[in-house]
């Protein structure tokens, strides 16, 4: 198998050549394309390239506030540094700078990304990086640049809770930032991080930026310090991390950061946060080690201990000559160690997912092109005695184009309703699965915050074996939802196809099944996430409806079925004792945790109507698309033989062939080889990425 490296460099030389051949059309008679579009298609595929050659993986940080992340990943990315400032009684003070704010105290006041960008890319982010922002209010994707190698305080002023506005941009004074976005050169990984609120304080206004983070990131860093064990508090994250596991299979890796300032000896004598990194790990097999082992691959190894600090401080030692120092600081850190476990998601699968997605881009991009140049070709090299036979035949299906999308829409919408309502009908036995698993349970205990996160743990395995089951939803919805895809090519292929004394001119685009979801443009991304929001903070994605499959219908209602109810504190049972009621209020609170299984059945089967219509929405916009695409190829077509028919002079039309046809060929051989390296590329999913361990 080839290694990623070996894989990136067939890709750069396909976008390089896909680019020179875009660049040749330009001043070719006869084509519809400016000067200005081909300008835009170009900036994609250098976009593309730089993508290829900087960001293979995708990295979600979760954990409590101030648990450390900002801080890890300014050390995973070589943006940590260590100095020490000199006073004047012959002593130093210290200080550890990053490319992201972080302190003691609560830091990040919004969703942060770190992204690198390769020296060729155009971007100037040398040193501690580029700073974008984005700010509430403002149209989306619309970002602010701050600066480049921004002072710390700069940098903190828009992304720390505690920032001083007074070092912003005088204008940006009074905005309230939404995201901050970092691109660096020099990173040590090909990988974008994003950088989460903690787990403590949820804001709805980041509820959007969250659910893209979650469903973009191919794994997960849970976060803690090494100095804390895990709370009670974070059981919520940790379960809904959890909760994503069992819909997409992505992995996690835990980490347990700050290890330097845990490093005193205890009464067993061993550092404080080896006891740390037991009580954690055993605090997840106690809860998430089920026993069906469905809580084995997602805990692993359990925590790996690591010090971006002593790293940092072995940076400065080698500076200063130390290098036994440097050596000793470098390998107690364990840096290396997690960034070894990244690399080897990227080789072992994220690497060529993200290269195949580039390359599936660049396909569908250089085809269209394409397409253009063979129309006016095929339009150019008809005899002046079929021109006007091939003009009728071009206002004929035209005309018939116009009736198709709407027969086509028609068609669509009544099967959608039809397999809605079937599988729908399924989730009527959902509450009495629920009762089953689960009555006994939430009568075995007391409902405190442990006791409900095991209920959640269990709701949420027993809620995704049912939805995959052999007859179940899920498993059924997909086989609808493929039928659904087929449907539409077909109906595609009838109706835009033409017979075969009408299909010469303007061909009809091959559509395999997935083209046309995945041909829609990524910022149209749908994810199934947020129908009912358990709590405000609940989040269970998948990013994409062309990855249709069993995770795409488990995940979308997880919200629903895994959420807390409002339930009275087990200390208020002496106050039931004073008000004499018939049933403790823990009983209480136990019938009311079994009622509500069934308003969340019900909340189940209501996400799924809505979910699933808007799945056919996206379907059904994506035909759309394909029938707008070919009436515009139609109409070009068209005008070229009507300009043949007014001056149907045969020189001017063999210059032009003789002109097209090596194009034409260049074209269709870059087409040919991009569909060959996806082809290639074909094998692990995301999803399906597994850590090795030692």
């Amino acid at each position: 198998m080839a290694s990623v490296d070996e894989v990136r460099e067939d890709l750069m030389r396909l976008l390089d050549r896909s680019e020179n051949w875009l660049n040749g059309l330009r001043g070719i008679p006869g084509l519809a394309i400016s000067d200005a579009e081909i300008d835009e298609q170009v900036r994609d595929l250098r976009g593309q390239r730089g993508r290829a050659l900087s960001a293979l993986l995708n990295v979600g940080l979760l954990g409590r506030q101030s648990s450390g992340k900002s801080f890890l990943i300014s050390g995973l990315q070589n943006g940590l540094r260590y100095v020490r400032f000199e006073q004047q009684d012959g002593g130093y003070t210290e200080q550890y700078i990053g490319i992201l704010p972080s302190s003691p105290t609560p830091t990040t006041a919004c969703p942060s990304t770190v992204r690198p960008v390769h020296a060729d890319s155009g971007v100037h982010a040398s040193e501690r990086g580029l700073l974008r922002v984005r700010f509430v209010g403002h149209p989306e994707g619309e970002w602010a640049e701050i600066g480049t190698n921004l002072a710390p305080s700069v940098v903190a002023a828009y992304g720390a809770a505690d920032g001083d506005r007074a070092n912003r941009m005088p204008d940006h004074y009074q905005l309230e930032v939404e995201q901050i976005e970092l691109l660096i050169e020099n990173a040590l990984l090909p990988a974008k991080f994003f950088d989460l609120p903690g787990a403590e304080s949820p804001n709805l206004a980041y509820e959007q930026i969250m659910r893209n983070a979650w469903a973009e990131a191919d794994c997960f860093i849970y976060v803690t310090q090494g100095t804390a064990t895990l709370t009670t508090g974070e059981l919520k994250l940790v379960t809904d991390l959890y909760n994503h596991y069992l819909q997409t299979g992505k992995p996690v890796l835990w980490v347990l950061t700050g290890i330097d300032r845990a490093n005193q000896l205890g009464n067993d004598n061993r550092p404080g946060w080896q006891s740390a990194v037991e009580t954690n790990n055993a605090y997840l097999h106690e809860r998430f080690a089920l026993p069906d082992g469905t809580g084995a691959t997602f805990i692993g190894e359990g925590f790996l201990p690591v010090s971006p600090a002593w790293e940092a401080q072995g940076d400065l030692d080698e500076a200063e000559g130390n290098e036994r120092a440097a050596q000793r600081n470098r390998s107690n850190s364990r840096m290396a160690a997690l960034r070894d476990r990244l690399t080897e998601l990227i080789e072992n699968g994220t690497g060529q997912y993200h290269l195949r997605k580039i390359a599936d881009e660049a396909f569908r991009l250089v085809r269209a092109r394409h397409r253009d140049v063979t129309d006016v070709l095929d339009a150019r090299q008809l005899s002046v005695e079929e021109l006007t036979t091939e003009r009728d035949n071009l206002r004929r299906r035209l005309h018939q184009t116009e009736r198709s999308a709407e027969r086509i829409r028609a068609e669509l919408e009544n099967e959608l309703n039809r397999y809605v309502r079937a599988t729908e009908r399924l989730f009527g036995e959902l509450k009495d699965v629920f009762h089953q698993e689960l009555d006994a349970l939430i009568d075995s205990g007391n409902l405190g915050a442990e006791h409900l996160a095991e209920v959640k743990v269990h709701q949420t395995r027993k809620f995704n074996e049912w939805m995959t089951g052999e007859q179940g939803p899920a498993t059924v919805w997909t086989q609808h939802v493929e039928a659904l895809d087929a449907q539409a090519r077909n109906l595609l292929h009838s109706e835009l196809g033409g017979d075969e004394h009408s299909a010469r001119l303007v061909s009809e685009t091959p559509i395999e099944p997935g083209d046309l979801l995945s041909s829609l443009d990524e910022r149209r991304r749908y994810d199934v996430y947020g129908m009912v929001q358990a709590g405000g903070a609940a989040i269970s994605i998948v990013s994409a409806l062309g990855s249709v499959g069993a995770a795409l219908m488990t995940s979308l209602s997880l919200s629903a079925v895994t959420g807390g109810v409002a339930l009275v504190g087990v200390g208020a049972v002496a106050a039931a004792k004073v008000l004499k009621v018939r049933k403790s209020v823990v009983d209480q609170a136990r019938d009311q945790r079994k009622n509500q299984l069934d308003q969340e059945a019900q909340q189940a089967r209501t996400d799924f109507a809505t979910v699933a219509r808007q799945q056919g929405q996206v379907l059904a916009d994506a035909v759309d698309s394909h029938i707008a695409e070919h009436r515009q190829r139609l109409r070009n077509a068209q005008l070229q033989i009507e300009e043949r028919i007014e001056d149907p002079d045969i020189s001017s039309s063999l210059e032009l062939v003789a002109q097209l046809k090596p194009v034409d060929r260049a074209g269709r051989a870059i087409v040919n080889d991009l569909m060959d390296f996806s082809s290639a590329t074909q094998g692990v999913g995301v999803g399906a990425l597994s850590v090795h361990r030692e």
